[in-house]
């Protein structure tokens, strides 16, 4: 059975991994009183197995070994989504086709701690701007600022940012920071200031700081995964996103 969670403490049987990062942080977030974050658990023999999220109709998907994926793709549908991601062997149990896919790593440690010259706090329309033009779909600016600031003031996400000449020059994000895992993600370097290690630097600091949890990436495509395994991240599995 499926069911509305009525407060945060129902998610606490999450494992720690990068779904279940994304669905703590936004439960965190935005609480379980808004018409537009929601959050459900599937239980099976009334014990839990699966978590669901859906924050502006971005769903997220996190699966224990239980789960039941014929009363969960029946539930999907019904409710609705713009977006799903999970698992790709979760998507594959579902029978939904993934607009895309790829490697999903984790942090196994070794980076540097180089702290030097990190922004923590800059102008979010540069951010913005940024990975823009690095080709991340943000949609509106003012819905952007809202979100990313709504879970830096709870403490459910970090900024990292890195600067030459008065210009960022790259961005990374602790994107979800959950009750025990951490998703890093929308790592963004200008085209002139790449092959200079600022990418790796941000991640690096990043991932140092938020070791005491279990910290995830998501690669963009699968040619990243050398650039990550430098900064001591290694493959665990693969991410899937359906897209309306």
């Amino acid at each position: 059975m499926v069911s509305l969670c009525e407060n945060g403490g129902e998610l606490s049987f999450l494992p720690a991994d990068p779904y279940a990062a994304r669905i703590t942080a936004l439960e965190k977030t935005y609480g379980t009183n808004q018409s537009f974050a929601m959050f459900w658990v599937q239980r099976v023999d009334g014990i839990p197995a699966a978590a669901i999220s859906r924050v502006d109709g971005n769903m997220t998907l996190c699966c224990l070994e239980n789960a039941d994926f014929e009363e969960l793709f029946c539930f999907i549908g019904a409710v609705g989504y713009s977006s799903l991601t999970c698992d790709e062997e979760a998507m594959k149990k579902l029978g939904i086709e993934p607009s895309k896919s790829s490697f999903t790593v984790k942090y196994k440690g070794g980076a540097k701690a180089e702290a030097d010259g990190i922004l923590r706090d800059c102008d979010k329309k540069e951010i913005y701007n940024l990975l823009i033009s690095c080709g991340f779909e943000l949609g509106d600016y003012n819905a952007f600022l809202t979100d990313v600031c709504a879970r830096l003031n709870k403490q459910t996400a970090s900024l990292a940012a890195a600067e030459i000449g008065n210009e960022i020059s790259a961005c990374a994000f602790a994107l979800f920071e959950g009750e025990k895992s951490v998703l890093l993600g929308a790592v963004a370097t200008k085209k002139s200031a790449r092959g200079k290690g600022c990418a790796s630097k941000l991640v690096g600091a990043l991932a140092k700081e938020k070791s005491d949890k279990e910290v995830y990436l998501f690669c963009r495509n699968d040619g990243l995964v050398d650039f990550y395994g430098k900064i001591g991240f290694e493959p665990v599995g693969r991410w899937a996103v359906s897209e309306k």
